[in-house]
């Protein structure tokens, strides 16, 4: 009896296997196979990101920032509660958080100097959504999706208290580069096929700069465009900063491709941004750094020319289309016609809807979930299933409509702690490769304040779960590589 109860014995495991599939072959006469399937691989992949806590961060960023259908993750429901398996991630891993703090000895809660500011933050949220439902004024349905969105900022504690470990550190990197890198080549393939073919959830469609019609080109807006942005910026700094020649080919290639894929998705916002970012970056780093910044940028030029000089000898070729339709949405950039067109002038609409609400609610705001507009025909299209009259282009607004002056002032503080942070204390890391990540996610973060004026950034599911991992990712490089 003594063997048969060991874990390695066959018998044992010849048993379990049968017990375990008596059990499942009994669920299915109430369950659907395919969701008891479903349940198998997640509670397989609960235990062993349990085990790695790298794992199971990754598993959130690819059910929320990738090319996962929403629509597509299981749903478990208890009580009228719906959890998807990126919120077991989350719950199981803040649960393992406080179970090791209980139990472990030694262990010790992690803390940061953007703990209190987020905690507020977060806090503030909740406060204003209860008295927002308490009072009947925000459906209750929409509030838990807004406060399940906003939850994921917690993974930031996911990563300053279980990622405390080099090799804990570089699995989580790695494998956000890697997801990038996947999501770029599948948004590649995507735009070689059309937007006939729609392989990526988000938007798959024609390119339509003010006037002009691009019908054979087509723009892609992937959920998984925020690791993108991360990783290629991240990656570009890498290259910058790290003389070392280890890896030097693969984020090369790793750049080109999300450079590629940040072209595809023709957010001029986000291209503007770039080009800040580029900027400063040349402003900050030393001169033999800023050397290799040129040099770089000129590497890329020679290769840009040798391959756009043929392309414009062809006059129907379809990169030739492509790099057109690049010019002509960047020029819009600065063009006079930018300011009235539709796009724009639909967030001047939003905005002067909010601004009264914002000033009628100024502490606490109206709570997540809230509508804070009537349906406006210049806006809105009747007819359709989707109801955005509590949708704000602006994250700025969007935060001071939801939450207040009390919750934005604590969503400021956080930023302006995280950027500091970061802008003072990169060049304080010893290791080459953190140094670059640390720079390249401050600089991330700075390119999506801003241009979360025309963005909804800071209350997207796609976004908040790689915030909270790119604010506590720094706050572990800072704690494992400092130098004293």
């Amino acid at each position: 009896m003594g063997k048969l109860s060991s874990p390695n014995d066959l018998p044992f495991q010849i048993l379990l296997g049968c017990s375990l599939g008596s059990v499942f072959g009994i669920a299915s006469r109430w369950i659907s196979p395919l969701v008891l399937f479903g349940i198998l691989i997640a509670v397989v992949f609960i235990y062993a990101a349990l085990k790695r806590p790298g794992l199971a961060l990754l598993g959130i960023l690819i059910a929320t920032s990738s090319i996962i259908f929403e629509e597509q993750l299981p749903i478990l429901s208890m009580g009228g509660i719906s959890l998807h398996i990126p919120d077991l991630f989350l719950l199981s891993l803040l649960g393992l958080i406080v179970l090791r703090w209980l139990v472990k000895p030694g262990f010790k809660i992690m803390r940061t100097p953007l703990d209190w500011p987020l905690l507020i933050f977060l806090g503030i949220t909740l406060l204003s959504t209860f008295i927002a439902i308490f009072q009947s004024s925000v459906d209750s349905i929409e509030a838990r999706r807004a406060v399940r969105a906003m939850a994921y900022f917690l993974t930031f504690f996911v990563v300053t208290n279980l990622v405390r470990e080099r090799r804990q550190l570089n699995l989580l990197l790695n494998g956000l580069f890697l997801l990038a890198t996947i999501v770029a080549v599948a948004m590649v393939v995507q735009f070689l096929l059309g937007s006939s073919v729609t392989l990526l959830p988000g938007r798959v469609e024609g390119l339509r700069t003010q006037n002009e019609i691009f019908g054979d080109i087509t723009r892609i807006l992937p959920p998984g465009f925020p690791i993108i942005l991360v990783s290629f910026i991240s990656i570009f700094c890498i290259l910058v900063l790290n003389n070392s020649k280890s890896r030097r080919s693969v984020n090369i290639l790793q750049c080109i491709l999300m450079g590629i894929a940040l072209l595809f998705t023709f957010l001029r916002s986000y291209w503007a941004v770039l080009i800040i970012v580029f900027i400063l970056l040349a402003l900050i780093v030393r001169a033999h750094e800023r050397q290799r910044l040129i040099g770089w940028s000129l590497v890329v030029m020679c290769l840009l020319a040798f391959v756009l000089i043929p392309v414009f000898i062809s006059r129907e070729s379809g990169i030739r289309r492509l790099v057109n339709a690049s010019f002509s949405r960047l020029a819009t950039l600065w063009s006079p016609k930018t300011l009235t067109e539709g796009s724009l002038q639909g967030r001047y609409v939003e905005a002067e809807y909010a601004i009264p609400q914002i000033i009628s609610h100024p502490f606490l705001g109206l709570g997540l979930g809230a509508q804070y507009r009537p349906f406006d025909s210049r806006i809105d299209l009747r007819g359709t299933k989707s109801d955005f009259r509590g949708y704000i282009h602006n994250g700025h607004l969007w935060i001071l409509l939801d939450t207040g002056l009390l919750g934005y002032l604590a969503f400021i503080w956080l930023s302006i702690a995280f950027l500091s942070r970061g802008f003072r204390y990169w060049r304080s890391i010893a290791d080459d490769r953190m140094r670059g990540i640390m720079l390249g996610f401050t600089l991330t973060y700075l390119s999506v304040l801003i241009a979360a004026l025309v963005n909804p950034t800071f209350t997207e599911w796609k976004w908040t779960p790689v915030i909270g991992i790119m604010m506590g990712i720094n706050e572990a490089i800072l704690r494992k590589f400092q130098m004293k």
